[in-house]
């Protein structure tokens, strides 16, 4: 009687194991389960007199792939990005076939050649399209890359330019408060600079000094002259006894983010 009842788990679980063994050897034999897709460099800056960039798109993969660029102008609106198709940048190819292996150029071209009083932003979308033939590919997962551009106003410096470290961030320049909605508390920061603020290593320090991050990597962008929220897993009583701090652009040292507590 034991036996008998116990016959059926020990099949089961024989099964279970059977399967995931073919599933795994299925999944590691697949050569097209990545794609080789990769893009350089992954920011750029546009300084008045440029009117070209070098975009380099490299195939390290065994299959040839399709890729589609598509450039918007970048903004945010309501605290949240917004994408709007632009022809102010171009790409001088917007649809390309790449061999194994094989490594491209494509030219970002501004065709807009407006001066502008504060930093203008885009967004660079790379993207894989499907292949026609699928039949024996195995599992193919299609890559996306979302390359920042931005347009410096006039006396601006890039900030990935050779010769010396960019200069540290005004804390002038923006403002940050937390506003409760709907239950949920969110993090807006205003920048009120002619550059984009980049938020980095979020993390609540209370009043011991003990820290406790929110966000390890990017947090995000708050574009010059915008405004940009995420929501923030803390409360506002947290948040009144300890302090929130954040790395700002390339300094070498995070920053506390002064802040003003409001509902809505």
């Amino acid at each position: 009687m034991g036996s008998c009842g116990r016959t059926p788990r020990a099949f089961w679980w024989q099964l279970l194991v059977a399967l995931l063994a073919v599933l795994a050897g299925w999944f590691v034999s697949s050569p097209a389960l990545a794609t080789g897709v990769q893009v350089a460099p992954i920011s750029f800056d546009f300084e008045v007199q440029d009117q070209a960039k070098a975009l380099w798109l490299t195939n390290t993969g065994p299959q040839a792939v399709n890729v589609q660029i598509r450039i918007f102008e970048w903004s945010q609106v309501d605290g949240d990005d917004q994408l709007t198709p632009t022809g102010e940048l171009v790409p001088s190819s917007a649809i390309l076939r790449l061999a194994p292996g094989e490594r491209q150029l494509v030219r970002l071209m501004r065709l807009k050649r407006d001066v502008p009083a504060r930093e203008l932003s885009y967004r660079v979308m790379v993207d894989e399209l499907p292949s026609t033939t699928r039949r024996g590919q195995g599992l193919r997962f299609l890559v996306r890359y979302s390359i920042p551009v931005f347009v410096l106003p006039p006396g601006a410096t890039p900030r990935f330019k050779s010769g010396g470290p960019p200069p540290l961030t005004d804390p002038a320049s923006f403002s940050a408060r937390v506003i409760e909605r709907d239950g949920k508390n969110w993090l807006v920061v205003t920048n009120n600079g002619r550059q984009r603020l980049r938020l980095s290593r979020l993390a609540l320090v209370d009043a011991r000094g003990t820290r406790r991050p929110l966000v390890d990597g990017l947090v995000g962008y708050v574009l010059a002259g915008q405004q940009r929220q995420w929501q923030i897993p803390v409360t506002i009583g947290a948040l009144r006894e300890g302090t929130l701090k954040a790395k700002l652009n390339d300094d070498p040292d995070e920053q506390s983010l002064s802040l003003d507590h409001a509902s809505q």
